[in-house]
């Protein structure tokens, strides 16, 4: 649905009174932007004069690296929808009739459910974003350096995409009535949120030093 707009038709829903898409939306479509930069270096790269020096594990682990984050592109878009998705099954479940006790718990277990799926859309968003971090960081070692700092803000793109999905998920979690999935959701997604930090700061900690050679 989403994931077919132009750049201004989704900033116009984006901005529109629907509640979807809405942060999680963004942070997938940052997601591809992160992986779309990546490719760009890789694009400036290969076959290019400094790729033509680098023997054929490079060559090969470029490559390999191109068509991981042209692959990872297309799946964060996707995330776009899915996103949108998991919040209308909660709007959905809201919708269902209260008017008796068997139908109000059926509601009950649907609203639930419908955070749940809702808080584990933007965890898989985080693990992916975390992913991407291992193609980034081949393209600052051995990416056309003069697109250095695109890498650089690649990788700061990825790790907004981490800290907006752990704002998506900590949104729902009030709504998910089992608290040993709560606990869970809250210590992975902390977890990477640090992994992703680290991995971040890595990038950057080369990509300046480049800067100033």
């Amino acid at each position: 649905m989403y994931e077919n707009m132009t750049i201004g038709e989704f900033s116009k829903v984006l901005s529109s009174s629907s509640p979807a898409p809405g942060g999680g939306g963004a942070a997938a479509l940052t997601a591809a932007l992160a992986a779309s930069l990546t490719s760009m270096v890789f694009n400036l790269t290969i076959g290019k004069k400094v790729y033509e020096g680098y023997d054929d594990s490079v060559k090969e682990l470029l490559g390999k690296s191109l068509k991981e984050a042209e692959r990872a592109k297309e799946e964060f878009i996707t995330y776009i929808d899915k996103d949108g998705e998991a919040f209308l099954e909660i709007i959905n479940a809201f919708k269902m009739p209260k008017d008796t006790e068997s139908s109000r718990q059926l509601r009950s277990k649907a609203i639930a459910k419908g955070y749940e799926a809702a808080a584990r859309v933007p965890m898989e968003l985080i693990e992916k974003a975390n992913k991407i971090y291992e193609v980034i960081s081949v393209a600052c070692e051995y990416g056309n350096k003069f697109a250095v700092s695109d890498a650089g803000c690649a990788a700061i793109l990825a790790h907004s995409v981490v800290e907006i999905a752990i704002l998506n998920i900590g949104i729902n979690l009030s709504g998910i009535k089992d608290e040993t999935i709560k606990v869970k959701l809250q210590e992975e997604s902390q977890k990477l949120l640090e992994q992703s930090k680290n991995n971040k700061m890595a990038i950057l900690y080369v990509v300046d030093k480049m800067l100033v050679m």
